[in-house]
């Protein structure tokens, strides 16, 4: 499994898509940095480097702009080895379809972790400046609770990267797979959405005194399915607001674990002839 990873990974870093990928991360990266020093500049802001780190999870708390990016780069390096052959390939020189999958999925988590990372870095270094301006201190948090978000997130991505793989698993055709990805993320930010306003519709009518028709039964249902989702999960980091922080990388790992499964079973059955 290790030199189809090191192959893998090789291939990734060469495509074409990979590199609009970075630069895509890198854009985004710098629109943070850059509202961030704006916000120095003319003495708008006063929020300390969590806040920056997080930010790259979801844009304003509703869109997970790095789960876009990911899509189309993921379903496009994955779809490609059905239409050059390169899984066929790999079969007849001696791995296992097991070895296949797992190497395919590994990769897909290292690039959506590793672009993560990239954009964490560079964001946090280039606007502890401006936000020791603004504030006069680094961090309003601890840092066990910065990391404890930023490593949630992280796990998050990994889980959304294990979906990623079983969607393209399942459909073959790397442009088919790129839109099902884009239309996957838009959907999934959309319910995620429409969660975070139903949830403050009812804490506010239930703070109220106001009766709610299983006002509690309908809170914990849109609070579990946010847990769920790898992309709930992101936007609840990037508001610095996960009331169930405990659980949400066992949630992670049981979405991956899920996907992962679910995905072996369909690729060894899948004709790749």
């Amino acid at each position: 499994m290790r030199n189809v990873l090191r192959a893998n990974l090789w291939r990734l870093v060469k495509s074409r898509a990979f590199h609009l990928a970075l630069a895509a991360m890198l854009a985004y990266t710098a629109l943070i940095v850059l509202v961030c020093w704006d916000h120095y500049a003319t003495g708008t802001g006063s929020y300390t480097l969590e806040s920056v780190l997080t930010a790259g999870f979801g844009l304003m708390g509703y869109l997970t702009i790095p789960s876009l990016i990911m899509a189309p780069l993921l379903a496009l390096y994955l779809g490609t080895e059905y239409g050059e052959h390169t899984l066929r390939n790999k079969l007849t020189v001696g791995h296992t379809r097991t070895e296949i999958y797992l190497a395919d999925l590994a990769t897909c988590i290292l690039a959506a972790v590793g672009l993560d990372l990239l954009s964490l870095l560079l964001a946090g270094a280039l606007c502890v400046y401006p936000v020791m301006g603004m504030s006069g201190v680094l961090l309003r948090a601890s840092p066990g609770q910065v990391l404890a978000w930023i490593a949630t997130a992280l796990l998050a991505r990994a889980a959304w990267a294990a979906v990623m793989k079983l969607l393209t698993a399942s459909m073959g055709s790397p442009s088919a797979a790129a839109v099902a990805a884009l239309l996957l993320v838009v959907l999934a930010s959309l319910l995620c959405s429409y969660g975070f306003h139903q949830m403050e519709y009812l804490v506010h009518r239930m703070a109220d005194g106001t009766a709610v028709e299983n006002g509690e039964a309908r809170l914990a249902f849109w609070q579990f399915l946010l847990d769920l989702l790898p992309t709930g999960q992101s936007l609840q980091v990037s508001r610095l607001d996960t009331p169930n922080l405990w659980r949400l990388p066992l949630l992670s790992l049981g979405v991956a674990a899920a996907s992962t499964g679910a995905g072996l079973v369909l690729f060894h059955k899948k004709d790749l002839k």
